[in-house]
């Protein structure tokens, strides 16, 4: 396996130093953005499979993996913010970005804040518009587009993270979004770098995550978009079916078990994954 890039830091306009990795090279860069709880370095089993053909770059969120941590800013927009200005650190006038669960809600908060003029195009990662029914949605409409969680639900989830068994809700939480036969060391491995995410900051992002409605933007998204989803993810495939379907150059892409379609596809398969990233960008 290639050795990783180094790992560089910027800091960004309210003072929170990121950290990130850039593999260098020439042509339109990679972003990829990892999910709520989780690091950088869950990508780090796709980045040989991408190189040395593309530029990608990777980076921890504030207050997740090796980013420096700060009381302020737990809220998606915050994040589709500190994207923003790494892209302008590093340089990058367009880029291919590819957001994993809850960092595809930042990239959705990325275009309706600062528009497509930096986007190339667009992955999508297993990641519903709606987590939550919220007060305005009908429950039979939302189970359509992935809503989850009723809304007491949601503040109940968040609520669960600050308990003395927090650590146990977190565990169960990130199995039931890998597949059954998962090794146990990569399980335990994901859950430490769950652990790096402090609380009470990770509930109120994860609140502020799962209370948003995403289903406007996608309509208005004018680059090609590839949403990918998992046959056996707690993310229901038919919900990354709705997406696709609601974004006007998009392409749907739902892995089976064996292709490790379960949330985490690109870490616990990544060949496949890779295949599948790889087809899409050769042909954007």
């Amino acid at each position: 396996m290639d050795t990783a890039p180094a790992t560089a830091t910027f800091t960004t306009r309210d003072g929170c130093a990121l950290a990130y990795r850039d593999t260098g090279g020439q042509g339109i860069p990679l972003v990829l953005l990892h999910g709520w709880s989780q690091s950088q370095a869950t990508f780090d089993r796709l980045l040989p499979l991408l190189r040395p053909e593309r530029r990608v770059i990777t980076y921890d969120m504030r207050n997740h993996g090796i980013s420096g941590r700060t009381d302020n800013g737990a809220r998606v927009a915050t994040l589709a913010a500190d994207l923003d200005q790494l892209l302008t650190h590093l340089g990058i006038g367009r880029a291919h970005l590819l957001g994993h669960s809850m960092g595809a809600s930042v990239l959705w908060s990325h275009l309706e804040l600062f528009g497509p003029d930096r986007v190339r195009s667009l992955v999508i990662v297993d990641q519903p518009v709606a987590c939550t029914v919220l007060p305005w949605l009908d429950p039979a409409d939302a189970a359509q587009f992935g809503a989850i969680l009723d809304y007491d639900g949601a503040a109940a989830f968040a609520r669960s993270m600050l308990l003395a068994d927090a650590g146990k809700a977190r565990h169960d939480f990130l199995t039931s979004m890998l597949t059954k036969d998962i090794p146990a060391q990569d399980l335990e491995w994901l859950y430490a770098q769950n652990l790096l995410l402090p609380m009470p900051w990770g509930a109120r992002l994860l609140l502020d995550h799962v209370m948003q409605d995403w289903r406007d933007v996608p309509p208005r998204i004018p680059v090609p978009t590839l949403v990918i989803g998992g046959e056996v993810s707690h993310v229901a495939p038919a919900s990354q079916a709705w997406t696709a379907a609601h974004t006007p150059d998009a392409e749907l892409r739902i892995l089976n078990r064996e292709e490790g379609g379960a949330h985490f596809a690109f870490f616990e398969s990544p060949r496949e994954f890779a295949d599948t990233l790889r087809d899409f960008l050769k042909r954007n």
